[in-house]
């Protein structure tokens, strides 16, 4: 995320426009300060298909799974966060999910509340309290993997908690332990351990972090660093501004940056060889890469709201080169963007326009971008407001089986506020089932045969078939 918050970044920069398509190289890495290289690189393990561990599903950050409700479905249990100890709830979002167990996050000032629920009924198991960095950067989390939940706080540390009673395993300063070997100025773009931004992604071998010096890998056991490699080098830049997202392959690792980088790196081992490549971006907040193929990825904007639409709605990247660019609107007003889903063959993004008043559903040919379906519904009658930003959210799409889901939402300062989460034919856009809730929907996570659904202000919902338990 940019170093404001993304809605108030927007309003003060106003995104008129992006760069355009930068130069993209195929390079040896060149060593950085004492930098040690890995023995491997990616991984070929994946979780389970019945689980939702990651922000995204998985590690190629698909929003996908095998499973999916079929009709009208039935809300089994919810609960939120009420904690009134506490300074105003920020935000909230449901962090991973197992057919056992949801875990949810509320960040507060500087303090974040984890939370376990009993998958089946939604008893909590237990409560967390995490000190955090408040500031311009927001914790990110890496994975449930093992039992254990990967996060950073936003600033320098990463933190293993026990995914069974919340307890904290570890907790490492890996700036710290970088600046014991490299320079400051090759750690943060303006000399500050904040900006150093580390984002986890885990496996049970290696906790994959990129920060603004790089790559890291860090040791799941006791979050010790075991390699690191520098990418500022590729940009004649000795820190990265704004690291965005990671996505792990068997035989890569992706990494975006935004802010003057504006690029993706790919890093992998090729006979024996670590190389880079490194594709520019028509997008000044790249989202999280998402990979549709062995060298094949998909960005959006890591943009929630905007004062005015962007130029460019996704971009597909292909090894060395952006093979497409789908366009935005070009009209006037505010927009909304969803992340993206993918099945392997299509990307799917959601948006909204001030100017239309609708939400209008995506559906892109991975491979070149090109549209295969539109899906748009009025939102005139939805007591929702595009151009109210600081309430009006879409909410993340999630590939389940057959259906694409997706959802909108109002979210007022005071209450949950309310929304709606919507089932699409992945084939052709068709609405397939559409759920109202009391919550303004921000994530959805399936497993087995439940969907959760997640509030921004920390409310959890359960959705189940009619005809299942």
């Amino acid at each position: 995320m940019p170093s404001l918050s993304r809605r108030d970044a927007l309003r003060t920069i106003g995104l008129a426009g992006v760069a355009s398509v930068a130069g993209c190289s195929s390079l040896p890495l060149r060593n950085g300060p004492n930098e040690r290289p890995p023995d491997t690189l990616g991984t070929s393990w994946s979780p389970s298909t019945d689980t939702w561990r990651f922000k995204y599903a998985d590690l190629q950050n698909t929003a996908r799974s095998p499973q999916e409700i079929q009709t009208p479905p039935t809300i089994k249990w919810q609960d939120r966060i009420t904690d009134t100890s506490a300074a105003p709830l920020i935000s909230g979002e449901l962090v991973a999910a197992t057919p056992d167990k949801v875990i949810t996050v509320g960040r507060f000032d500087s303090e974040l509340h984890l939370r376990a629920y009993d998958a089946i009924d939604g008893k909590r198991q237990w409560n967390r309290r995490i000190q955090y960095q408040s500031g311009r950067r927001v914790p990110r989390f890496g994975g449930l993997v093992d039992g254990s939940l990967y996060m950073t706080d936003g600033g320098t540390d990463v933190i293993a908690v026990n995914a069974s009673d919340g307890t904290i395993q570890w907790r490492r300063n890996l700036y710290d332990q970088v600046a014991d070997a490299v320079p400051e100025r090759f750690l943060s773009p303006s000399n500050s351990a904040v900006d150093f931004s580390p984002i986890p992604v885990a496996t049970p071998e290696t906790v994959y972090i990129q920060s603004s010096y790089g790559l890291h890998g860090i040791d799941p056991g006791d979050g010790s660093e075991r390699w690191r490699l520098y990418l500022g080098d590729q940009i004649d830049e000795a820190a990265l501004e704004y690291p965005y997202g990671l996505a792990v392959t068997p035989r890569r690792v992706w990494a975006s940056y935004g802010g003057n980088v504006q690029a993706l790196f790919t890093v992998r081992l090729s006979d024996g060889t670590l190389e880079i490549e490194r594709t520019g971006l028509p997008l000044e907040f790249p989202s999280h890469p998402v990979v549709t193929g062995d060298r094949e990825a998909v960005l959006t904007h890591d943009i929630v709201w905007a004062t005015s639409p962007q130029e460019t709605l996704a971009v597909g990247v292909a090894g060395e080169d952006v093979e497409w660019q789908f366009p935005g609107y070009a009209g006037e007003g505010a927009a909304a963007y969803s992340p993206l889903a993918t099945d392997g063959d299509h990307v799917f993004v959601a948006a909204s326009y001030e100017q239309q008043e609708q939400l209008v559903v995506f559906a892109l040919q991975a491979a070149t971008g090109k549209l295969e379906w539109l899906h748009r519904e009025s939102l005139l009658d939805r007591n929702v407001s595009v151009g109210a930003g600081d309430e009006f959210r879409l909410c993340q799409p999630a590939v389940t089986g057959g259906t694409l889901v997706v959802g909108y939402g109002t979210n007022p300062e005071q209450g949950t506020g309310h929304g709606e989460v919507v089932a699409l034919s992945r084939a052709a856009g068709q609405v397939q089932w559409r759920s109202t809730l009391s919550i303004a929907p921000q994530d959805v996570m399936r497993t087995g045969n439940r969907l959760y659904v997640g509030g921004q202000q920390g409310t959890v919902v359960a959705l189940t078939d009619n005809d299942s338990d």
